[in-house]
């Protein structure tokens, strides 16, 4: 169960950490490029390292977020398959055929409820980052909209990083 778990660590690095970089680049490059037009209090300069911050920690939080629920999956997932594991060593040492009818009903039963609920967590996440994005994107594009290169890269590394990490979901699903 270790390996797999740090199977599914490496997973989430190769999912998560290149657009964490995407994020962080382009926060650093926005808090640099816009800090005059940001509220502030006393030292503009670091007024705008905290803002910053915050906001990654705000990005990684909520992201952390969705991977803990798909590595919760994985892990239910794989104590599924040891239950399974022993279920088949049950069945060639038990000879009555209820109780072992009645432990694989049980087991498919929850097999099912862990699958169903998931898939309602990733069409879930799917309609929440569509959602905002049209909203953002009709914000963006509606006529007399104040838009800018740091409205536009907004929106763009939005997307793509959303994107990514529902596909990422998606990936860590089929791979179970």
């Amino acid at each position: 169960l270790v390996p797999i778990m740090q199977g599914t660590m490496k997973l989430i690095l190769r999912w998560g950490l290149p657009c964490f970089i995407a994020e962080c680049g382009y926060k650093i490059w926005w808090y640099v490029s816009g800090a005059s037009q940001i509220p502030h209090y006393g030292n503009i300069y670091v007024s705008s390292i905290i803002l910053c911050t915050l906001d990654l920690c705000s990005w990684l939080y909520r992201t952390s977020i969705f991977f803990l629920v798909c590595v919760l999956f994985r892990l239910i997932c794989y104590l599924q398959i040891l239950r399974l594991d022993e279920f088949a060593r049950v069945f060639q040492r038990e000879t009555e055929v209820g109780s072992i009818l009645l432990e694989h009903l049980r087991m498919r039963r929850n097999l099912r409820i862990i699958s169903h609920r998931f898939r309602g967590f990733i069409l879930a996440s799917l309609l929440l980052v569509t959602a905002s994005q049209l909203i953002f994107l009709l914000m963006v594009t509606k006529p007399y909209a104040d838009v800018d290169i740091l409205k536009a890269g907004e929106l763009a590394v939005k997307l793509l990083s959303s994107i990514y990490n529902t596909f990422g979901k998606q990936i860590s699903h089929v791979l179970i």
